[in-house]
């Protein structure tokens, strides 16, 4: 008896010390892990912001995109983890138009049909360009559905409503507005209240209502998110967020 309680002791303690083994091998893979995946973010978001300063016109976009988004979800008490699928979608989000000519992204004047089907493939296409990066799936159907609408006109795949992933219907708004309070090669900005009055105008059928309402308060209690930049341009281009 005590010959075998001495034997199951030592495979114990055998076993103990080989789960200890393999969980500081696994500790030491997950932090080469985390280091792959913040070089590859790091290369992915100097190369959207790349997309973002060869055209003036759109030259802090993803940075107020950012900004206006990840207020929002805040607002709307969204997980932390939630927030930085958010973060990273929004820095991604004009990655796909590296495959839409330029002289149509500075055209002057209105798109021929011709020419918007070219622009409605770069939630596409940049889904394509991040999909063989698995642990980025979550930020990937982000960037995918961004330009989704809330009565299902919108594109890619005319999803509609709650179909679409909060992150995305949040991200409509801030990129909605800061194009509308930019400056475009084939129309001049509008004022923060004009901007505004587009978005109540659009609640309910471009825009998600809660979304509209939580960002017209992050607007109320802090008018000056407008005129801040929410990321030093350097961090942006040099830095891969957490």
């Amino acid at each position: 008896m005590e010959i075998n309680t001495i034997n199951k002791t030592n495979s114990i303690q055998k076993l103990e010390g080989e789960i200890k083994r393999l969980r500081h091998k696994l500790e030491g893979q997950d932090r080469e892990v985390k280091e792959l995946h913040h070089v590859y973010m790091h290369t992915i978001k100097a190369f959207a912001s790349a997309i973002d300063l060869k055209d003036h016109y759109t030259y802090d976009h993803s940075i107020n995109v950012v900004k206006y988004a990840v207020a929002i979800a805040h607002q709307m008490k969204l997980m932390n983890h939630e927030i930085q699928d958010i973060k990273h979608a929004c820095q991604l989000h004009d990655l796909g138009k590296i495959g839409v000519p330029d002289y149509i992204l500075a055209k002057h004047g209105k798109l021929n049909k011709e020419e918007w089907e070219k622009v409605k493939i770069h939630t596409l296409k940049g889904a394509e360009i991040l999909s063989p990066l698995k642990f980025l799936d979550g930020i990937i159907k982000l960037i995918m559905s961004h330009h989704e609408r809330y009565n299902g006109s919108g594109y890619p795949k005319g999803l509609k409503g709650k179909k679409i992933p909060l992150g995305a219907r949040i991200m409509l708004v801030a990129d909605a507005f800061d194009a509308m309070t930019s400056d475009r090669p084939y129309r001049k900005k509008l004022s923060i209240k004009e901007a505004i009055e587009e978005l109540k105008r659009n609640s309910g059928t471009q825009f998600d209502p809660g979304v509209v309402k939580a960002f017209l308060e992050v607007l109320r209690v802090e008018p000056g998110i407008v005129g801040i930049k929410g990321y030093k341009k350097s961090c942006f281009l040099l830095q891969a967020s957490p």
